[in-house]
């Protein structure tokens, strides 16, 4: 049965759909037709779209990669935050390789509090005060019905980067892993796609066209979208339910729920940052910036720059 070699960590919103959609167009390349998986993140049960019990179990997911598949992978962008996926993923197979994606912090909370609002993990949709809401959270006050784990409601943790950057050094030998930044893909997303497909030992395919992959997005129907994202005990139980059907089945579910999903959903633009609140995130921020920069050997002073109000 074909194992995967390669994964996508995270962090979500830094370009992990792109990466992930674009090296699963390569002809030499397989990615599991369901995303996120979160296997190795047991910490995080609740995230998980199939239920394994097992390797085998997981490795199915992956039992149509073929011989012409020279790399073959997942993308589960919670496993970066959890506290055991990189060390089960290294168990798993130590010679894996693990690419991560990481943005300015500011920019990604506010991305990750808006994709929140729309998969309705989170209710409040001030960014500042579901920011000011993160001790109530902690203390289990103040959740969103269809909150999934608490954890990831943690925005001021959930950015500190570094930490997780360190988690990750200390249980992968560095080269076996690439770091990207959300300002290479700006920059210039083809040099990242070819050094993504070198790092996996995997040939160019002259690919040119890289176009947008999951832009921000709302809800067309609230009503639609409360089904898709039912409080937790139900979401639990549904579950439960369709895994007594086996891994096949809670995968091509998936598949036909993501597409359905998608409908409902239309291309929104994000509200802006007022300046009390970019200062406020940036100064939390601060130190934990310094120390990425120096894990990763890159300037990211520009991170900490003040910017005008919207």
């Amino acid at each position: 049965m074909t194992k995967p070699n390669f994964f996508i960590s995270g962090a979500p919103r830094c370009g992990t759909t792109a990466l992930y959609t674009y090296l699963s167009e390569h002809p030499q390349v397989f990615m599991s037709a369901v995303k996120e998986l979160n296997y190795f993140a047991s910490d995080f049960p609740h995230v998980q779209k199939i239920n394994f019990q097992s390797d085998a179990d997981y490795e199915r997911v992956f039992a149509q990669a073929g011989p012409q598949h020279l790399a073959v992978g997942e993308a589960s962008p919670f496993y970066l935050f959890s506290r055991v996926a990189f060390e089960k993923m290294y168990t798993y197979d130590s010679n894996a390789r693990v690419i991560v994606t990481l943005r300015n912090p500011v920019e990604f909370i506010h991305s990750y509090h808006q994709l929140n609002l729309s998969l309705l993990r989170e209710n409040e949709k001030d960014l500042a005060r579901a920011w000011g809401l993160q001790e109530a959270r902690c203390q289990g006050k103040s959740l969103p019905l269809s909150v999934r784990q608490v954890d990831l409601l943690m925005y001021g943790e959930l950015g500190k980067f570094s930490q997780y950057v360190q988690r990750l050094y200390a249980v992968f030998p560095r080269e076996q892993v690439k770091i990207f930044l959300f300002d290479d893909f700006r920059h210039d997303v083809c040099k990242v796609y070819e050094e993504t497909l070198a790092f996996l030992g995997v040939p160019s395919d002259g690919r040119e066209v890289f176009p947008q992959i999951n832009a921000n997005f709302e809800n067309r129907s609230q009503l639609l979208a409360r089904l898709f994202h039912p409080p937790q005990p139900v979401y639990r139980l549904f579950m439960r339910v369709i895994s007594l059907f086996g891994v096949n089945f809670m995968k091509n579910f998936s598949l036909v729920y993501n597409k359905i999903e998608r409908l409902n959903t239309t291309e929104a633009s994000r509200s802006g940052l007022s300046l009390t609140l970019r200062a406020q995130m940036q100064a939390h921020f601060r130190s934990d910036i310094e120390s990425l920069a120096d894990l990763l050997e890159r300037d990211l002073s520009g991170w900490l720059a003040e910017e005008k109000d919207g």
